[in-house]
């Protein structure tokens, strides 16, 4: 991507860079970890134009930001048909996810690009797959349903939208089926929890003959079966109080160890989110997926590790009328507007082992 000549200290760093680069990418260009490492490239190439606009070669350090900005999106473009080709080979629940993963991390820095239209075009293919395969992991139902609660609210029948605040569920789905290899969903979860459900006859009048796991999923799965509440607004200040979010961080540890899961480790008390982070990725964690709660927005998210550091993973999307899971390097929120919760938030944790 060109020879530079050192003059300064950005110029130095972009150099470490660059042979950084040279020396991830002899083995296999195309693998993802050597995304990391072209960012750094363009991040140092920024830093020595913003930092220096008057430098007479910075025309060579813009050809190696375009060309590092350019080889991460063939990058993650190669990640993305590598998946689709493992998916096809061996259709299964986690190989459709890592495509969609792939998708999503593609789109969300390329989406604009002239590669877009084919990586959509496959990201829709996988999720019809899923649809018609039984391999949604959030197979909650979306439709707003009248049901009944306990003795309190027995007399007032209020709609609720269960898969659109389930996130406690679709963590806990997700932890299981990542570290078990078994495919759990959000109504695996609910059956585990409550086998023999005692509804209300108005509650089972309004369930229709339909699957009570898949209609009656909101935060209080991991508190109160029989409780009902509006959707919405008043669910999400609910999932605000501490109570709440420390019951349903129980209910997330007691239903994994159901499942044979094992909890490696807790953050109870929030933290910046730079710092949970840096916590998240200390030694003592490594092999371990987590349970994040962002504690400001009451919300749940699935984290990974990966060669970029950590995702944060929202599995409320992953249902037929959204476009798969959302992929972040902050929390997401799929079930709003804004995607990206951003990295000004305070959160807690929950590891688990692989």
């Amino acid at each position: 991507m060109g020879n530079i000549e050192p003059s300064n200290t950005q110029y130095e760093q972009l150099l470490t860079a660059l042979d950084l680069y040279e020396v991830a990418s002899k083995a296999d260009p195309d693998d993802p970890a050597v995304v990391p490492v072209l960012r750094q490239v363009r991040e140092r190439a920024q830093q020595q134009l913003t930092q220096h606009p008057g430098e007479g070669r910075n025309a060579a350090v813009t050809r190696v930001r375009d060309d590092a900005t350019a080889e991460v999106g063939r990058v993650l473009l190669v990640a993305v048909h590598r998946s689709d080709r493992v998916m096809t080979g061996d259709p299964s629940y986690q190989h459709a996810d890592a495509v969609l993963l792939a998708a999503d991390a593609f789109l969300r820095e390329f989406a604009i690009s002239a590669d877009a239209a084919t990586v959509v075009a496959i990201r829709d293919r996988i999720m019809d797959h899923k649809r018609s395969h039984a391999m949604l992991l959030n197979d909650g139902r979306t439709e707003e349903c009248n049901l009944v609660a306990d003795k309190w609210y027995n007399t007032r029948i209020r709609p609720a939208v269960p898969a659109d605040i389930n996130c406690g569920l679709c963590t806990a789905a997700a932890v299981i089926t990542s570290v078990t290899g078994d495919f759990v969903t959000t109504s695996d979860v609910v059956r585990k929890r409550h086998p023999a459900p005692e509804l209300h006859p108005l509650a089972q009048a309004g369930l229709a003959g339909r699957d009570y796991a898949t209609v009656y999923q909101h935060p209080e799965s991991f508190v109160s079966f029989g409780r009902n509440l509006q959707g919405g607004s008043s669910m999400a200040d609910l999932a605000k109080t501490a109570n709440v979010n420390i019951k349903a961080a129980d209910g997330i540890k007691n239903i994994a160890q159901q499942f044979g899961v094992t909890e490696q480790g807790t953050q109870s008390d929030p933290l910046p989110f730079a710092d949970a982070v840096r916590a998240m990725l200390q030694p003592k964690y490594d092999g371990c997926v987590f349970a994040v709660l962002v504690v400001s927005a009451g919300h749940w998210n699935f984290a990974r590790r990966t060669p970029d550091g950590l995702v944060f993973v929202d599995y409320q999307t992953d249902r037929p009328d959204k476009q798969g899971p959302q992929i972040g390097t902050t929390p997401q929120m799929g079930v709003a507007a804004q995607r990206n919760l951003g990295a000004q938030q305070n959160i807690s944790f929950l590891a688990f082992s692989l």
